[in-house]
């Protein structure tokens, strides 16, 4: 770092003065981050990616150019999402586009915060902060489980039919919510063992525990053709909602992304 040992260790005390925190462990010839270390340094990441994406955006000699940054829950249902992203940056050679795979909760202050552009919020939520676009597609929950489970004899899965087994699930959804109000008195007998921000997980825990996945429709990570999937009845969807800051000035890629999805959307 061209500092040497003594300079290096007084920034370092001055941060944390400054910070009114301690960011290193130290130990015998030895230091770690501590949490408060850890969360700086991540946010540093994210503020270093945002200061390069910003100067690639701003090149005035390049109209289509810079890094798309998109946070998106999961969904079999994005493939025409990500085929435009994919033509978008076929087309533009000086376009990046990076996703991340995030739960609402952190799309929304990674969108407030500047760090995405774009969210793709599963489920219904309040976004009267954001602009928002809803997609046509609509996410279908099903019920995954061993088809040894006397489940497997039904073709449809009510509400009442998850009562009494161990229930995996994500914690991001409404549908827990619905669970309740459909279930009504009932709704204390279920046994939700663990709750998840994302499927894949969880879909590995349902299947090592013989439990039964509430989940998307066609995204499991378990290939097991033992493992089954039911509709649930009566059905329940999650719509699918790109959002992105209210009053913020869009760079030219940005509004070429928008613009191409409002149209497929149209057609």
């Amino acid at each position: 770092m061209h500092v040497s040992q003594p300079a290096l260790s007084k920034q370092i005390k001055d941060l944390e003065d400054e910070l009114g925190v301690n960011l290193f462990i130290r130990e015998h010839r030895k230091v770690s981050l501590t949490q408060e270390g850890y969360f700086l340094r991540d946010r540093a990441q994210d503020i270093l990616n945002l200061t390069d994406a910003t100067e690639k955006s701003l090149q005035k000699d390049k109209i289509i150019s810079g890094v798309l940054r998109i946070g998106a829950g999961e969904s079999p249902l994005l493939n025409k999402v990500m085929k435009l992203l994919g033509e978008i940056a076929i087309k533009y050679p000086d376009v990046q586009i990076d996703i991340d795979d995030a739960n609402g909760d952190e799309i929304e202050e990674k969108i407030n915060n500047g760090i995405y552009d774009f969210g793709i919020i599963m489920g219904n939520r309040d976004l009267s902060n954001f602009e928002s676009l809803i997609l046509p597609e609509k996410n279908k929950f099903v019920a995954y489980f061993d088809q040894s489970l006397p489940l497997a004899k039904k073709k449809e899965i009510t509400l009442h039919d998850l009562i009494d087994y161990p229930i995996v699930m994500s914690k991001q959804s409404g549908f827990l919510q619905k669970l309740k109000t459909d279930l009504g008195n009932d709704a204390d007998k279920l046994k939700i063992i663990a709750k998840s921000n994302l499927l894949y997980n969880s879909s590995l825990l349902a299947h090592e525990t013989n439990s039964i996945l509430i989940g998307y429709r066609d995204l499991s990570a378990i290939k097991d053709p033992n493992f089954v999937m039911r509709p649930l009845s009566p059905e329940i969807w999650d719509p699918m909602i790109l959002i992105w800051k209210k009053n913020s000035a869009m760079s030219n890629l940005c509004a070429k992304f928008l613009e191409e999805l409002k149209a497929q959307i149209k057609a």
